[in-house]
This record gives structure tokens, sequence and C-alpha cells, in this order.
């Protein structure tokens, strides 16, 4: 978490509240795993371009946030993405073919239809282990969910607060 660039945690900060969440995620992050993956692009003059582009995933008890940067641009990136994901709504798994890494499936929040994507990876036990806790994460929220269907978790709704605060911010 202490080596996400200033101005990610600024758009994450930023996005945060233009979806409506109540609170910022980033103190709430229990789990985080960063992926670099070079990507080609269409040809230039006879040439082939590579990019590099930076995915890092960062989990809370109840929101999974999934950012896409280029990670050599100094400053603001124009292109930077960022999505939240409702753990109790969130799919994830772990594949190997055709590439190591893990797919996403949910509606991010502020959209309105499911999505997926897959995020490479190397394959390496970082990524097990961040996989383990989000599979862990969605079935704790998932209990809470089915225990009091009308809960919502806290970073969502202003009114729900302190009805639904008592997340237990340890994963294992």
């Amino acid at each position: 978490m202490h080596s996400l660039p200033t101005a990610v945690i600024s758009l994450v900060q930023e996005q945060a509240e233009v979806r409506g969440l109540v609170r910022d995620p980033l103190p709430e992050v229990t789990h985080a795993v960063r992926t670099d993956d070079v990507v080609e692009s269409g040809r230039w003059f006879g040439r082939s371009r590579t990019r590099r582009r930076t995915v890092e995933l960062l989990l809370t008890p109840d929101v999974l946030v999934v950012t896409d940067r280029d990670p050599d641009r100094e400053g603001p990136d124009p292109d930077a993405q960022v999505t939240f994901h409702r753990v109790h709504q969130l799919e994830v798994t772990a594949v190997d073919v055709p590439e190591p890494g893990l797919s996403l499936l949910s509606t991010p929040v502020g959209s309105t239809e499911r999505s997926s994507r897959h995020v490479p990876s190397d394959g390496g036990p970082e990524v097990a282990r961040f996989h383990g806790a989000v599979l862990e994460a969605a079935e704790r929220s998932r209990r809470v969910a089915e225990v009091a269907p009308s809960a919502v978790p806290s970073s969502r709704v202003p009114s729900d607060a302190e009805s639904v605060g008592s997340y237990s911010r340890e994963l294992f």
C-alpha cells in the first residue's frame, strides 16, 4: 500500500467519492497485489509498439478496488482506470490457460451490467494468497448478506454505516 504513487491514491479517493462510496477504501485494505504486463499494440511505421500496464488489486472487507495504469507516466495518467467491485457479488477464479492470472466477474459499482476481466500475472504464490483472501472475503460477505439480506456494506450507503459497521478486518 505504501508504494502506491500519490497520483493513484488521489485517483482512487476521487473515484470512490464519484461512485458513491461513503469513505475512502484505502485505509481498510487488507490484501493487495500488483501485476505488470507488457502489451503489444498495433504497428507503427512497420514496427509494433509495446507499452507497459500496471494493475493493482486492493482488497477491503467489502470492496475490491482495481486500478489499471501506465507505470511509466509521471503525474496523473489520463488513461488510468479505477473500478470498485462489491465483494459479495464478486466471482474470481485463478486460471492458467491461456495465460496465468485472475479472472474477475462482477457488476462494478456504478455500472448496470456484469462484466468480466482477466488480470494477467505470473501465477506465483503472492497471487495464490491474494486469490485465497478474495475467496474468503467473498464467502464471509455472502454469509453476512444471507443473515441480513437488507444489509449493505457500510462503505456503500451513509444511512447503513452505523448498522453494518462491524465488519471484521481480519481475513484469516
